[in-house]
C-alpha cells in the first residue's frame, strides 16, 4: 500500500500525464526519481536525523544578517547511505540522452570523483566547487548537480522542518521572529532559489527548489535583484490559463513563475509542479530570460 504521500505523488502524476501525455517519458523518469527520494525521507525519518548544535538566538542572528539556517553549518551527514544513494540515481540517469553522461559519473566515483566531496558540496549549495570536482573528472556538470541534489534534497528538507517547524510552533521567540521577517528571494533555510511562486489570497509564497521550505517576501519585487521598477512585470502567455504567470525583470534578466496552486507544494512534489509548467520556461528562454546561479553568501556571524 502507498503512503499518504506516495499516493498524492502517483495521483499528481497521473493528473499531469492526462493534461500534457507529451511529457509521459519526462514523468515517468520523474516517477522513478522521486520514488527513490520518497524512500531515503522514510529512511532518514526511521534511522534518526543529525543532531545539529544550533541555538535558536544564534540562527535568529544568521538570518536576521541575511544568511540563511543551515549555511555553513557542519552537519553531520550520513556518507555510506547517501554514497549508495548517489550511484542509484547515476543508474536510474542512465536512460536515454542522459545515458552515456550519467554512466561516465558512475564510473568517476571510483575514480577522481570522490562521492562525499560533491554531496559536501551540493548539501553547502557551492555550484563552483561540484563544477570544479566535474571538470577534473571530465563529466557533466549539470547532470553530476542533478544526481547530488536528488540525493541530498530529502536530508535538507527534513532537516529545514526540524529547525523552521519549531520556530513556528513558537511564536515570538528571536528565531520565530526573525523567520517570519525573511524578506528575501532566496531561502531562508537553504539559500536556494525558489521552483516556482504559488499564487493564494496572502500573497506568493516562494517554494524553495532544494529543501521545499516555503516563504514570502514583504513587496513585489524581483526575487533575484530586487527591482521594483517599471522593468519588473508579470504577463500571462497564454489567456487561456490565467493562472499561470511568468515574472520578468528587466534589470537582471531573471525570470519566475507564478502558479495558481490548490495547496501548498509538498517535498518531493515540487519537481512535479515545476515539469508541468515547463512551457512557461521555455516561453522565459525564448525571450532571452533566465535563471541565475545560486546567490553568493559569504558572512557567518559568531556563535551567541
Amino acid at each position: 500500500m502507498l503512503s499518504p504521500l506516495s499516493q498524492r505523488l502517483h495521483d499528481r502524476l497521473l493528473e499531469i500525464h492526462a493534461d500534457r501525455p507529451d511529457l509521459a517519458a519526462a514523468l515517468d523518469l520523474q516517477r522513478n526519481l522521486l520514488s527513490r527520494e520518497l524512500e531515503l525521507l522514510e529512511m532518514f525519518l526511521a534511522g534518526g536525523l543529525p543532531r545539529l548544535s544550533l541555538p535558536g538566538r544564534y540562527l535568529a542572528t544568521k538570518l536576521r544578517d541575511g544568511i540563511p539556517a543551515l549555511f555553513s553549518e557542519p552537519v553531520p551527514l550520513p556518507q555510506h547511505l547517501l554514497t549508495l544513494a548517489l550511484r542509484d540515481f547515476c543508474g536510474r540517469l542512465a536512460t536515454g540522452r542522459t545515458e552515456a553522461s550519467a554512466r561516465a559519473i558512475q564510473t568517476a566515483f571510483d575514480g577522481p570523483l570522490p562521492p562525499a566531496a560533491v554531496i559536501s558540496a551540493c548539501f553547502g549549495r557551492d555550484q563552483t566547487q561540484v563544477r570544479a570536482l566535474a571538470q577534473h573528472a571530465s563529466v557533466a556538470p549539470d547532470l553530476l548537480w542533478l544526481i547530488a541534489e536528488l540525493t541530498v534534497a530529502p536530508l535538507a528538507h527534513l532537516l529545514q522542518r526540524q529547525l523552521f517547524e519549531g520556530a513556528s510552533a513558537a511564536p515570538g521567540t528571536p528565531l520565530a521572529e526573525a523567520v517570519a521577517q525573511w524578506d528575501r528571494g532566496f531561502c531562508p533555510a537553504c539559500g536556494s532559489w525558489p521552483a516556482l511562486l504559488e499564487a493564494g489570497e496572502a500573497g506568493h509564497t516562494l517554494r524553495c527548489s532544494f529543501c521545499a521550505l516555503g516563504w514570502v517576501m514583504a513587496s513585489y519585487r524581483c526575487i533575484y535583484c530586487g527591482n521594483d521598477g517599471e522593468s519588473f512585470l508579470t504577463a500571462r502567455p497564454d489567456p487561456e490559463h490565467p493562472g499561470r504567470r511568468l515574472q520578468f525583470c528587466g534589470e537582471c534578466g531573471g525570470y519566475a513563475k507564478v502558479l495558481d496552486l490548490a495547496r501548498p507544494t509538498e517535498f518531493p512534489l515540487v519537481a512535479i509542479e515545476d515539469l508541468a509548467s515547463l512551457d512557461l520556461d521555455m516561453m522565459a528562454i525564448e525571450r532571452q530570460y533566465g535563471r541565475p546561479a545560486l546567490p553568493t553568501i559569504t558572512r557567518r556571524p559568531a556563535r551567541g
